[in-house]
């Protein structure tokens, strides 16, 4: 019988996660941990696991590959090998709590003036407004959508949706369609995107949908740069028209030290930092997934060729 590996674990020796993984997948498949350089036979490999930029490379010489499960939620480098014989399955149902905990600690500092009152030096007893009856749209409406709009609810505060196709998902009051960006983007006080990276999601917030935005409002970007036309927004914050914007991906990154961004009032830059993944959420998710894919059953998570999340 071939001794040749059926499950690649492709990683430096310091990820944390690695041990975990070859445990639970060592039972069934002869599993081996690889560096992402390394040479290695591929002739029977039908599982990897590990980072996109680390798996571009492998998947094309893997011919038996059936499922990929990645070790980040962002699949941008390898989601268009998907396919009906290949399941490529993100890190999902893990970074909720961490995203909800970034945007409602970002925008309970800026609204209640936290960041300028930490340096004040003299009584200053000038009230600052409560989000409480204000309008926030969250555009994706996913695990980590749905853990915002119900933190914000919390607060008394109106969300709404925006996805593929204006499905209702609980937490929402409503929602919006893609095609309808524009009404969703109407009176909102904040606009929240934690949207994957697609073709369907390229330039999403430009001026258009800024305008239609409540004046002052707050723009967050959690999901991917490539939603956001960044020049349309620095026109808007200098425009006055938006007031914040607090950034935590970007087109190109790391952020170049001459971007514009840097210097634009009312920006944060967060550097890509609003979700780090829990050490033992990799192992998490790789289980329930194994457990799925040892019974001959679909991977409810895997990406849809289609639409490329």
């Amino acid at each position: 019988m071939s001794d040749a590996p059926q499950l690649l674990i492709v990683a430096d020796e310091s990820a944390p996660w690695t041990d975990a993984v070859m445990a639970l997948a060592s039972p069934y498949l002869r599993t081996v941990v690889v560096a992402p350089d390394a040479e290695i036979d591929t002739s029977a490999v039908e599982v990897v696991v590990g980072a996109p930029p680390d798996l571009a490379a492998i998947i094309p010489r893997c011919p038996q590959l059936r499922w990929v499960q990645s070790t980040w939620a962002g699949i941008d480098a390898i989601a268009h090998f998907a396919s009906e014989s290949l399941q490529i399955t993100p890190l999902k149902g893990v970074f909720g709590p961490a995203m909800t905990e970034y945007v409602m600690g970002w925008l309970l500092a800026i609204e209640r003036n936290v960041i300028s009152r930490a340096s004040h030096t003299q009584w200053t007893p000038t009230l600052e407004p409560r989000i409480t009856g204000k309008r926030m749209g969250i555009m994706g409406t996913g695990s980590i959508g749905t853990a915002i709009a119900l933190a914000a609810k919390s607060f008394g505060v109106e969300v709404i949706g925006l996805n593929s196709d204006g499905r209702a998902v609980e937490g929402f009051t409503a929602c919006y369609p893609g095609a309808d960006r524009l009404a969703f983007a109407a009176g909102l006080d904040y606009l929240v995107s934690v949207l994957p990276q697609t073709a369907q999601t390229d330039n999403l917030i430009d001026e258009a949908l800024l305008k239609r935005l409540n004046p002052r409002a707050i723009v967050f970007n959690v999901g991917r740069g490539n939603a956001l036309v960044e020049t349309d927004l620095i026109a808007s914050l200098n425009a006055g028209h938006v007031r914040a914007a607090v950034l935590d991906v970007f087109r190109e990154e790391p952020l170049p030290a001459d971007d514009p961004l840097w210097s634009t009032p009312g920006v944060y830059v967060t550097s890509h930092t609003a979700g780090p993944t829990p050490d033992e959420a990799v192992a998490e998710v790789f289980e329930r997934n194994l457990k799925r894919y040892i019974a001959g059953e679909p991977l409810p998570d895997a990406v849809r060729a289609c639409r490329g999340y």
